[in-house]
């Protein structure tokens, strides 16, 4: 666990440094990179913290103006998708769904733009498992919930067509610090940290 917590706070003090590093050549060449009005970015991700957990997602983001974007993203996940089954413990069904929108502000540069937004929305989690032992009777548990979904997303779009590449990396500010602000608590938002890759597709 605190390879991962090394790990988010070089990824993310290495995009604070990049987008600064953009930041600075924007008012020489602020025509070069196209202000994407519309666009459309599916992709696909992974928790660091889990290798088991993959989801397919998609983000619309409309740039109100060039500062200022409004963002709707929609996210599917497959919970402990390569272990289904362990000790005679089946999984029948893990997933989560999500659905945020979010306000945020870009930096550009001379082929790409750097997005940073505040993200607010409902996550819909469903867990069933079932003890198949030869010698007892199957016994299930299942467990449906829905909670806050509240966090920071960093968007990279690299590419000046109409379609371009696009990653991006969300942190989650849930539980710690809006349900309770006991600091072991960061290991739940750690957890949820994704990252996806994808492509965009600029709808106007």
């Amino acid at each position: 666990m605190k390879l991962i917590h090394t790990f988010t706070i070089l990824f993310l003090l290495s995009i604070l440094s990049t987008a600064n590093a953009q930041y600075v050549p924007v008012k020489s060449a602020k025509h070069s990179y196209p202000v994407q009005k519309l666009t459309i970015e599916p992709a696909i991700g992974f928790n660091p913290s889990s290798m088991f957990n993959v989801l397919a997602s998609n983000i619309v983001q409309w740039n109100v103006e060039k500062r200022l974007s409004v963002i709707s993203y929609t996210a599917y996940a497959y919970n402990n998708a390569f272990n289904r089954d362990f000790n005679h413990i089946t999984t029948d069904y893990n997933y989560s769904i999500t659905q945020k929108f979010g306000i945020g502000t870009s930096l550009y540069g001379k082929r790409a733009s750097h997005t940073f937004s505040l993200m607010a929305g409902i996550k819909y989690d469903a867990f069933k498992e079932t003890l198949k032992h030869p010698e007892l009777e199957p016994v299930s548990a299942s467990i449906k919930s829905t909670s806050p979904d509240v966090g920071l997303m960093y968007n990279w779009k690299l590419g000046k067509g109409k379609c371009f590449f696009s990653y991006r990396m969300y942190l989650p500010l849930y539980p710690y610090p809006f349900k309770t602000t006991d600091f072991w608590s960061l290991d739940g938002n750690i957890g949820n940290i994704t990252m996806e890759f994808g492509l965009g597709i600029r709808l106007k």
